[in-house]
């Protein structure tokens, strides 16, 4: 029996695709389609590359995407946008809003999101010239217009994530370069207890920006402006930091038939193309870790 090879700090990093994104953001593989989805926060567009082939579909949605999901069914995406929680047709190639809790033009934008092991999708919100204001996350229904605010004062969200016994959610404020965590109801999407996780300002440069969680429970953190992919452990440890030759990598996800294999997403603005030329495009590493496929949203609108 082979003897289980633990995450490498130092894996070959490859370039996977030249997107040439100014904000990429969101990534999700679809092994059914062979597609890979991701958005491009500062172009108001989303992207479906087919794999295999290498084509690629740009769609300008006409607002800033921060996060999206895939819809149970294959129906679409369901999108965290700058008014709140839209959809996306695929078949139709159609932009449709779903629920505008705060209102709209009101100097907000929703950030990064995720759905929970029941189908409902998450994100929080962000005000665009003050990054310092606290906002406000949101958990969007399965009916598709119900959205409830269900935990404030997160400036900047990002990393929204639940641990594989879905009993803990997590969510950094990039703004604070902390890491939050709570006690998380399944069944009824409640977060309780909230409480530091970590502090990552004395440990790392830049700020906790996209994340994900491995089947052993360990965060995955892209660290924007520290030019890292950090891995921490359920007890906050961080045990893993592997070089990044981008200066802002903005999301991993998993990828590859046995998840076992990242692409993330990085950005290129405010970069120096010179000294960083792959930003903005999308890497692929082997980290020597497994996880999962992003929960889809449940959408059921006659609910």
């Amino acid at each position: 029996m082979a003897e289980k090879v633990g995450p490498s700090c130092d894996p070959q990093i490859t370039t996977f695709y030249e997107a040439g994104a100014i904000v990429g953001k969101g990534g999700i593989w679809d092994p059914h389609t062979q597609n890979y989805y991701y958005t491009d926060i500062q172009a108001k567009t989303i992207h479906k590359l087919h794999v295999p082939t290498r084509e690629r579909k740009d769609y300008n949605v006409g607002f800033q995407v921060g996060a999206m999901a895939l819809i149970n069914g294959g129906e679409g995406l369901v999108l965290a946008y700058e008014d709140g929680f839209a959809k996306w047709s695929f078949k139709e190639e159609k932009f449709t809003v779903l629920a505008n809790p705060y209102g709209i033009n009101s100097g907000w934008r929703m950030n990064d999101g995720a759905c929970d092991s029941k189908g409902r999708f998450w994100a929080g919100r962000l005000f665009k010239t003050d990054e310092s204001k606290p906002g406000e996350i949101y958990r969007l229904e399965t009916d598709g217009k119900t959205a409830t605010k269900v935990i404030d004062n997160i400036c900047c969200t990002n990393g929204v994530l639940w641990s594989p016994d879905n009993k803990r959610m997590y969510c950094s404020d990039s703004t604070l370069k902390k890491i939050f965590v709570w006690d998380f109801d399944e069944e009824s999407g409640t977060p309780s207890n909230r409480r530091l996780f970590l502090d990552t300002a004395p440990l790392f440069p830049g700020v906790p920006d996209g994340a994900t969680i491995d089947n052993e429970g360990f965060l995955w953190v892209c660290f924007f402006d520290g030019q890292q992919l950090v891995r921490i452990s359920p007890e906050a440890k961080p045990v893993c930091s592997i070089a990044m030759p981008v200066k802002r990598p903005t999301q991993p996800s998993w990828y590859g038939d046995n998840l076992d294999e990242f692409l993330v997403t990085s950005a290129s603005l405010g970069v120096d193309l010179n000294e960083f030329p792959l930003s903005g495009h999308i890497l692929h590493l082997v980290p020597g870790a497994q996880g999962r496929l992003k929960a889809k949203y449940n959408y059921n609108p006659t609910k």
